[in-house]
This record gives C-alpha cells, sequence and structure tokens, in this order.
C-alpha cells in the first residue's frame, strides 16, 4: 500500500475507532506521560486526554466543544474543538493536500510498544514546515508513535505510546464532555468570540501552501481590548496570527520554545504575533504580511 494510502488509514481510524493508551510525550526537553480515551459514536467524536504526572490536567473534546481543566488554578477553559489545537498526536485534517507540499515515503516496518507498524516518513518541498515521521499499526491503522523533525533534521517532539487497544463497538465505556465541577472553579469560555468577516487587518501574501482556515474576533475580559485571531493550515502543519492593541509593551522579533516558534511585530501601537510549530522562517513571513487597511465609509 502506498505510503499517502497508508497516512490516510491512520487518519480514519484516529478519528473513527474506539481505542485507549498511554503514551509519552517528549517536548521542550521535557517529558510528559498521557493517557487518551477515544470514543466514536452516533453523536460523533468524544476524547478525553489525562496527564498523567505533574498537574492532573484533563482535556475533554467533542464535536463543538473543548473544555480544558486546570486543578491547581481552578479553571475551566472551553472553547471551539479544534484537534490539532490541542493533543500532541497528528491527525492530518487534509490528504490530499499533503502531497503538493510534502513527499510521502515508505520507510520500512518496526515494533513499537508490542505493535507491528509501518514507517512513513513525510518530508517538506520547502523551508516553510516541518517533517514528520509516523509509526502506524498495520492492523488497525492507528498512530504508535510520531516524530517531528525541524529544518536541521532534528526531532522536537515525539510522542509513543507505551499501550494501546482498540474498544470492541459495543464496548460500556462513556465519556462525559462537561465534568463536574464546584463552585471554587473559575469558567472562561472563549468561544465567546464571534467569527470575523470585515476584520481591518490583512495579509499582503499567505506562506505558500498555506490557507485561511477561520478568523475570529474575541473580547479580552481583563482589557476590555479585541483579539483578532487568524488560523492557517495547510492541511498538516498549522500556525495562528494574533492581532491586539498592546496593553503591555512587548519587543519585537523571533522568539522559540521546542517546536514552536512565534515573531513579533509591533505596527502603530499593535502587537502582531504569529506562532505555530513550523521553522522561524513560515512565521516571520507571516508577521510581516499583515497590514492595516481603513475600513470603506
Amino acid at each position: 500500500m502506498p505510503a499517502m494510502d497508508w497516512v490516510q488509514k491512520m487518519s480514519e481510524s484516529m478519528r473513527n475507532l474506539n481505542y485507549r493508551g498511554n503514551f509519552v510525550y517528549l517536548h521542550e526537553k521535557q517529558i510528559e506521560s498521557m493517557s487518551i480515551l477515544h470514543l466514536k459514536d452516533d453523536q460523533g467524536e468524544k476524547e478525553r486526554l489525562l496527564s498523567l504526572n505533574g498537574e492532573a490536567r484533563e482535556v475533554i473534546r467533542d464535536n463543538k466543544n473543548l473544555t480544558c481543566i486546570w486543578p491547581s488554578s481552578r479553571t475551566v477553559v472551553i472553547d471551539y474543538s479544534r484537534q490539532n489545537r490541542f493533543s500532541p498526536l497528528l491527525i492530518p485534517d487534509d490528504i490530499a493536500s499533503i502531497s503538493l507540499f510534502y513527499d510521502l515515503l515508505l520507510a520500512g516496518k518496526d515494533r513499537i510498544a508490542g505493535h507491528q507498524t509501518v514507517v512513513v516518513h513525510i518530508s517538506p518541498k520547502d523551508q516553510l514546515r516541518y517533517g514528520i515521521k509516523l509509526w502506524i499499526e498495520e492492523e488497525s491503522g492507528l498512530l504508535v508513535k510520531s516524530n517531528l523533525i525541524n529544518e536541521f533534521d532534528e526531532v522536537v517532539e515525539q510522542v509513543m505510546f507505551t499501550n494501546l487497544e482498540v474498544l470492541p463497538d459495543d464496548h460500556e465505556l462513556t465519556l462525559d464532555t462537561m465534568p463536574e465541577i464546584d463552585e471554587s472553579f473559575t469558567m472562561v469560555r472563549y468561544h465567546q468570540g464571534e467569527p470575523s468577516s470585515n476584520m481591518d487587518w490583512h495579509l499582503k501574501e499567505i506562506p505558500s501552501g498555506f490557507r485561511e482556515e477561520s478568523v475570529l474576533k474575541r473580547k479580552v475580559s481583563d482589557t476590555g481590548l479585541y483579539v483578532h485571531q487568524m488560523v492557517f493550515t495547510d492541511g498538516l502543519a498549522s500556525l495562528s496570527v494574533f492581532i491586539e492593541k498592546q496593553s503591555i509593551p512587548k519587543h519585537s522579533g523571533n522568539t522559540s520554545m521546542g517546536a514552536v516558534n512565534a515573531f513579533i511585530r509591533i505596527v502603530d501601537g499593535y502587537s502582531i504575533i504569529a506562532i505555530g510549530e513550523v521553522p522561524a522562517v513560515t512565521v516571520q513571513k507571516m508577521a510581516e504580511s499583515v497590514f492595516y487597511q481603513e475600513p470603506d465609509s
């Protein structure tokens, strides 16, 4: 089976099968252990991620909402559900377009956590995105391991399951998408933001292969100021651009943390921040392309 068919099978399996398991997530020179439970029924997908070391952070996702629970700060954050915005598990959302910007190659077979896997190497055709290596379970098509590889051929993030099992369709497990919380928790609803089609901020040029996925305008409760957010994807990689009136002075330029790069630009008292798991050159191109246009009177 060609490499692209394996990636397609993986994408479908990760969205449509019932499964649970534990995995380690290596990022920013840290090791995090997490568990996942994923269920699919007539109502759609439901998923629960739980951090197993340190703070017992919990993320619950369904078709509409993404709920993040932070026990130590007694905070619950609710946002729109976007798989690739919170999960370290890579699930491409546009397989057909990937081959336009990436080369997909079969790289042999391997055994991970007791599972026989097919290895697929996805390498970018330019310097605007990272490469990815996937270990896909032969029978189920589930992702068992992934490496995110930067432009210097370094592994900057890794996910590897230590155990993984497919659950039967008639399983008795259930997953509540809103856990019980008491009055000591503060609830923050980020999706009070509204889709915005009349923004005065625009881009001269979007880096090759990326397309606009969504545009939102949100009011920050602490300052009363609005934040514009634009999300871009190439079907595999994604990045966001945030535009807000400066309430706290920021320094312009590049910054990075592990696989995440950001570029900050100051324009007429506004901070423009492009951020994502892409090379530094990509976020810089995106930030430098943003300009303001007076609305038509």
